[in-house]
Formats: structure tokens, C-alpha cells, sequence
């Protein structure tokens, strides 16, 4: 199960690391648009795995742990967020262009920044209690 927690945690660097090199690259290039674009996939498979190997053990656990059943909801109503400015953003941006875009790709990244460091902070500590 740690493995699984060092799996995230590089895709977790990738996608962070990715998003930064498109905005250096400038947003309007076609390899930015492309790293945009291979960033989605992996966002979308990150998340489907987080909930079906990492959130269900949370939640098991949380039964019988108030505080983390208070940090688990505060994950998921964060992650309603992040799922609907994901949305609104991968679907935008074929139609955002130059500044605009900029700005928008440097919000989705600095969400997404604050989501990964407190999962891995809270999360991820919460989870390997219960591996060891």
C-alpha cells in the first residue's frame, strides 16, 4: 500500500511539474497545448484510482475516527471544486486564448498545488498509519 502512496506522489510532481512547463512555454504554443492536453489523462486516471484504492480505506477508517471523517469531508467538498474548475478549465481551453489562458492555467495549477501538499501533508500520513 506505500507503493501506492509514492505512485501518487510522483504522479502528484508530474502533473504540477507539467502544468508550470506550459505556462513557461507559453500557453499559446503547440507544445504547451499538448502537455495540457497529456496532463488531463493523467489527472483523470489519478483521481479514478485515488477513489478506488486510497479513499476507500480512508473511509472505512473514518467510521471510527471523527477527525478523520471532519478531514475527509472537507476533501470531498474541496474536491467538488476542483473537479468542476478541472472541468470548466480542460473544456475552456480550446476557447481561452493568450492572457486569459494564461491566468486560468496559473489558478488550475496553484489549486491543485494546495489540494496535492494537503493530501500528502493530512492524507497521506492518515493512510500509512493505517498500513503499518
Amino acid at each position: 500500500m506505500l507503493k501506492l502512496i509514492e505512485k501518487f506522489k510522483k504522479e502528484h510532481s508530474f502533473i504540477v511539474d507539467t502544468l508550470k512547463k506550459s505556462r513557461k512555454l507559453g500557453v499559446g504554443t503547440e507544445e504547451s497545448q499538448n502537455a495540457i492536453l497529456s496532463v488531463k489523462d493523467v489527472i483523470l486516471d489519478h483521481i479514478k484510482m485515488e477513489d478506488k484504492e486510497f479513499y476507500p480505506v480512508l473511509r472505512e477508517a473514518a467510521k471510527s475516527n471523527q477527525k478523520l471523517k471532519d478531514f475527509l469531508a472537507e476533501f470531498d467538498k474541496d474536491m467538488k471544486e476542483i473537479s468542476r474548475y478541472s472541468i470548466e478549465f480542460f473544456d475552456n481551453n480550446s476557447v481561452i486564448t493568450g492572457s486569459d489562458l494564461a491566468m486560468e492555467l496559473e489558478n488550475f495549477t496553484a489549486i491543485l498545488e494546495r489540494r496535492i501538499l494537503r493530501e500528502e501533508m493530512f492524507l497521506f500520513a492518515e493512510f500509512e498509519k493505517l498500513n503499518q
